[in-house]
């Protein structure tokens, strides 16, 4: 029984003010549409709203119970029916239902809580309240697929799906601005984890977990996974490794009691997960958006993928006018600013999506895994610590990329500045989209909000730099631990939930990040190619134009000289500064 949900909680709860935690569970509708539910034991609220996937009956309502441990949890576990079997043979386990939900119950009980999240593959995020030694146990999946955020102040303790249940129920008067939050927006276009835009309102970290004392209100985190970089060199053939991999991954997560689709850009990553499913599916459902602007219309390519494998294609286009008009969403869904403003076509492919199913297969995280993305060609000069005369250039590019009057001329000035630069994480914000050191509208963040002369604005990407690495692979291994979970899993997670429709990461399973992660870096690249062994490995099962394409990624697209989203998205934290969330700027101007 897997369950896309959401789920709401807190400490020094009472009866007397329960509607106000109803409230806030409520916020989070969207995300569990079918039913409701909570407990209240000892002061600690636990609410969890539902929307049902599999084994539909109520034997696995939330939050579940079971000596005297509580659980609710948003997600699935792909191999929860071996740890239901482990947990029988080796502590006789009586499960009353078929719930994966159940078996992370009893496996919490069992084996304790670092076992357990050893053990488990899935997406998830979960809250468990231990009666017995009064804590309260919060955990995110490996790799950040499932969200969850907490706030903590003095004894004071609340964590959410979303940070909008937070909002509400500490009041958004009560908390505080990270003007430094705000300042990283600008860098990375998205707000960095554990950082919110609250002061004290925190993400929890993928593959972490915390333990809240509620007695002592002390909080306590834990690492418990972590990205293994293991070159093998033992592998004969590399097509049937990967595709036995991708196969079993994809088969893991197609069980579902109401009709699953996938979605087709008819680029290489969800065109393989399509492929792999259309070996065990009869009848495959997919979907895309298409652009009105032909130059980022991606449909006839993910036409011609739906031809091959023989699915019942669906598509929708996308327009100025739809982006225009739904500006105001990247608010609604994303609670704090957030740059990719590709989030706006996202959440209409899943508009289109939830019309015929619930669940879709996604081929997310297969640009980080395989290594796709544009930068990485340039990842030898990018990380280069050569000194660079060049830097008086810097804010005549700065200029152009403002106020260029269409996007290529962007892009050319972008990748221009990046020449100039000498700090390898400076360059890679700058290759990424994100805004440089010298840029003004940063220099008057800082100098209006107290931001210290020696606030690393990189400190992000410098966490979790590998210099030990390859050029393309450090490349890799930065975006899969910061760009991946806080820009792109975020998007779709929004984007998705927000119609209530559940999305599956075949590429982002424990069995195929290792996988992935194996593969010498000249192999991985084969040929000098992006991606070069994922193509490899399927040009014989798919369309070759498909698979060896440029590059197009999932954008707004451009229609005329007077797009005003493209006007937007050219200068982004601006834009969501001052369209989305003008009460961030307290009265100053950016």
């Amino acid at each position: 029984m897997q369950y896309m949900c959401g789920i709401f909680g807190h400490n020094q709860a009472e009866i007397a003010s329960i509607e106000n935690s109803h409230a806030a569970l409520n916020t989070l509708t969207h995300r569990g549409p079918d039913n409701w539910g909570y407990e209240l034991c000892n002061g600690i609220y636990l609410g969890h709203r539902r929307l049902s996937i599999l084994d539909l009956s109520e034997k696995g309502r939330q939050p579940m119970l079971a000596q005297n441990v509580y659980l609710t949890v948003n997600g699935e576990i792909y191999n929860y029916k071996e740890l239901r079997r482990n947990l029988i043979d080796e502590f006789d386990v009586t499960f009353t239902s078929e719930s994966d939900s159940e078996v992370l119950l009893h496996g919490y009980i069992h084996w304790g809580i670092n076992r357990l999240l050893q053990l488990v593959d899935g997406m998830f995020a979960l809250s468990i309240y231990d009666v017995s030694t009064n804590t309260i146990i919060l955990a995110r999946d490996h790799v950040g697929i499932k969200p969850i955020y907490y706030w903590h102040e003095d004894k004071k303790f609340a964590w959410a799906s979303e940070l909008k249940a937070i909002e509400s129920y500490v009041g958004k008067t009560k908390l505080s601005i990270d003007s430094t939050a705000v300042y990283d927006f600008m860098t990375y276009l998205y707000v960095p984890c554990p950082k919110t835009v609250y002061q004290n309102v925190f993400k929890l970290e993928p593959g972490h977990y915390v333990e809240f004392d509620a007695l002592s209100g002390e909080l306590c985190k834990t690492r418990y996974w972590e990205l293994e970089v293991c070159p093998r060199h033992d592998v004969v053939d590399w097509g049937d490794y990967i595709r036995e991999a991708m196969s079993i991954s994809v088969k893991s997560q197609l069980v579902s009691d109401v009709p699953v689709g996938f979605f087709l850009s008819g680029g290489v990553d969800s065109s393989v997960v399509c492929f792999e499913a259309s070996k065990t599916l009869e009848k495959l459902q997919t979907f895309s958006i298409g652009h009105m602007d032909k130059e980022s219309d991606e449909s006839p390519f993910a036409r011609m993928v739906a031809k091959a494998i023989g699915s019942t294609h669906l598509e929708r286009f996308f327009s100025t006018d739809v982006a225009n008009n739904n500006f105001e969403l990247l608010r609604q869904l994303y609670d704090e600013p957030f740059g990719d403003v590709s989030a706006l076509p996202t959440n209409e492919v899943c508009r289109l999506a939830r019309e015929h199913v619930t669940v879709v297969l996604t081929g997310d995280g297969g640009d980080e895994l395989f290594g796709g993305y544009v930068p990485y060609a340039n990842a030898e000069n990018i990380f280069s610590s050569e000194k660079n005369p060049k830097s008086w250039i810097r804010p005549l590019c700065v200029a152009v990329k403002t106020y260029a009057p269409h996007r290529s001329i962007v892009k050319k000035a972008q990748r221009f500045e990046v020449k100039t630069l000498s700090d390898p994480m400076e360059k890679w914000a700058a290759a990424k989209g994100g805004l440089v050191c010298s840029d003004p509208l940063k220099r008057r963040w800082a100098k209006a909000h107290n931001i210290p002369a020696d606030y690393d604005d990189f400190w992000y990407y410098r966490k979790f730099d590998r210099p030990d690495l390859g050029a393309r692979t450090r490349a890799q291994f930065i975006d899969f631990h910061t760009y991946m979970h806080d820009s792109v899993l975020t998007k779709v997670d929004r984007a998705s939930m927000a119609v209530a429709l559940e999305t599956r990461v075949p590429f982002l399973s424990k069995k195929m990040i290792s996988a992935a992660w194996s593969i010498p870096e000249e192999i991985r690249y084969c040929n000098g190619d992006l991606k070069g062994i994922l193509k490899q490995s399927y040009d014989q099962f798919l369309p070759h134009a498909a698979l060896y394409r440029r590059k197009q990624g999932f954008s707004v697209g451009r229609i005329g000289k007077k797009d005003r989203l493209y006007d937007r998205a050219k200068n982004v934290p601006k834009q969501i500064l001052q369209k989305l969330f003008p009460e961030l700027l307290s009265g100053r101007q950016v």
